[in-house]
């Protein structure tokens, strides 16, 4: 579980960071052309980053809306994610690397899925609720 929660953490992080670089580009390169507008970035990655950190409490407080929770996200995000890929990447490179783009997508959602939908961790969480 504690590796549930540090990877939920870093996924925060990750997702703040991504936010914080959004907003100091738009601010120092306000012309620079994109397809999609910075503004966007900087608020899917709070959104994200404020949801898995949300997330990541409700794992360690074993709240059984913690395990549903974390899964809609990780499953959420992942769509989203993949919509933001094939609306806007318009990259040689982006249509390069799609194999491993699913394995890794593969690969997240599979270390969420079933480590909370085994038995002994669901009446853990399950438990708490009572």
């Amino acid at each position: 579980m504690i590796l549930l929660i540090a990877l939920l953490l870093t996924l925060s992080a990750a997702n703040v960071g991504r936010a914080v670089q959004a907003v100091r580009y738009s601010t120092r390169l306000p012309d620079l052309p994109l397809t999609v507008s910075l503004d966007y970035f900087a608020a899917m990655g709070g959104f994200w980053g404020v949801a898995f950190l949300i997330c990541a409490i409700g794992l360690s407080l074993f709240r059984d809306w913690g395990r549903r929770s974390t899964l809609a996200a990780v499953t959420l995000f992942q769509l989203n994610v993949w919509a933001n890929r094939l609306l806007f990447s318009v990259s040689d490179y982006a249509r390069q690397t799609i194999r491993r783009d699913v394995i890794l997508t593969v690969t997240l959602l599979l270390l969420f899925w079933i480590p909370l939908h085994l038995p002994p961790i669901r009446q853990m969480f399950q438990r708490t609720r009572s």
